[in-house]
């Protein structure tokens, strides 16, 4: 009996404190989420090439000079796959295809079409095209 009475008291401070407990130290850990991105029609010359750039941090936050490079797949159309932490399904992405040069990234000449938007997904990885 003298154990009970000694527990009661004592679960009753632990329920009291889990809230608090609960959240100590937390860490929230986000999901890294994928697109496929393509530009269409990049026709360059030597020493330029095709980059994406968007309105996150991985695409440069419209900065040309932190543009994302693609790959020629066939050329004229350039492809890369970017990788977006802290997205989660559903966020919306707006990005542009520009031709930069590889040595001056403030040689550019941007998609003169409306912004491309991609809606992030977990599956299946979504593909966001543009074309100039």
């Amino acid at each position: 009996m003298g154990r009970i009475r000694y527990l009661l008291p004592l679960s009753a401070l632990l329920l009291a404190l889990q809230p608090i407990i609960g959240y100590a130290g937390a860490t929230w850990t986000y999901i890294s989420l994928e697109a496929n991105f393509r530009c269409d029609n990049g026709v360059t010359t030597q020493g330029y090439s095709v980059y994406a750039v968007g309105d996150r941090p991985e695409l440069g936050n419209w900065d040309p000079a932190k543009a994302v490079r693609l790959t020629p797949s066939p050329y004229p159309s350039w492809s890369g796959k970017i990788k977006f932490s802290n997205a989660k399904p559903g966020d919306v992405v707006e990005w542009k295809c520009i031709v930069r040069s590889d040595s001056n990234p403030s040689d550019a000449t941007w998609q003169t079409a409306p912004n491309n938007q991609v809606t992030m997904a977990f599956s299946p990885t979504p593909l966001a095209t543009g074309s100039f």
